[in-house]
């Protein structure tokens, strides 16, 4: 591995990779993502095409990039977007599209507008099981915010994008039940193989996907009129989780 100096902030590289943090379009075009933090990269198990550092950085055997940029901190700064980012950038591939079929246990989420709620509610979904997602006119998780929600688990779950026929077609495909969260449906039981269909804080899921399933909900004080989208989910996985397994790990 070669290493080099950049030090100008207006380095082509620095302009390509401000434009990867900011821009989704850029990203799908040179289909690659910007990691942000050491702990991320060093996490990150798959091919590393560039990577950014400060002087005397240590760095991971395993991350083998295959350009290393050594940067002043103003740099960091100038494509991290962040107040006192860590000093370790990193451009990988983004995944390519991958398949649903066979997946039993999945989470779909409409219209999830908010980074931190996507990115975290990816981030449950691999805590409690699930093996896959299905995207409806959400947010990027790709982003940086929603990377950073996610704590690196958009890399460990197939993650697609579709429409809401494509979602009907996947369920019909795999014989699943779809259970859609809404305030007006019931506490029921949820055996797989399934969908968990989550929508909007503020317009719920669509209309045909409420119309496509079980409606179901969390029991909650009068007094509270609904949950954030992400503290709902993860209750909702939970109970999923609990039904379909009896060795569960407690913390």
């Amino acid at each position: 591995m070669v290493t080099k100096e950049i030090k100008s902030l207006q380095h082509p590289i620095v302009k390509h990779l401000v434009k990867l943090r900011k821009e989704k379009r850029y990203r799908e075009e040179k289909r690659s993502l910007l990691l942000e933090g050491k702990k991320m990269v060093c996490e990150y198990r798959g091919e590393v095409d560039l990577l950014l550092t400060t002087r005397g950085a240590s760095i991971p055997d395993h991350l083998s990039p295959k350009m290393r940029f050594v940067v002043p901190p103003e740099i960091i700064e100038k494509i991290a977007g962040t107040s006192s980012p860590e000093p370790f950038l990193a451009e990988v591939p983004l995944p390519s599209p991958p398949s649903l079929d066979g997946k039993t246990c999945l989470l779909a989420l409409d219209r999830i507008r908010d980074p931190g709620n996507l990115g975290t509610l990816v981030r449950t979904a691999l805590a409690f099981g699930f093996d896959g997602i299905f995207l409806i006119g959400c947010t990027d998780p790709f982003s940086p915010k929603a990377l950073r929600a996610a704590k690196g688990a958009t890399f460990h779950l197939p993650i697609r994008y579709g429409s809401e026929d494509d979602l009907l077609q996947l369920i019909e495909s795999n014989r699943l039940t779809p259970y859609v969260a809404d305030a007006g449906g019931e506490a029921v039981a949820m055996p797989a193989p399934l969908v968990l269909i989550l929508g909007s804080e503020s317009h719920g899921p669509c209309e045909t996907l409420k119309n496509s399933g079980k409606a179901v909900a969390i029991s909650i004080d009068s007094q509270t009129e609904s949950l954030n989208v992400a503290v709902a989910g993860g209750i909702l996985m939970n109970k999923i989780r609990e039904a379909q397994c009896l060795n569960l790990t407690t913390i």
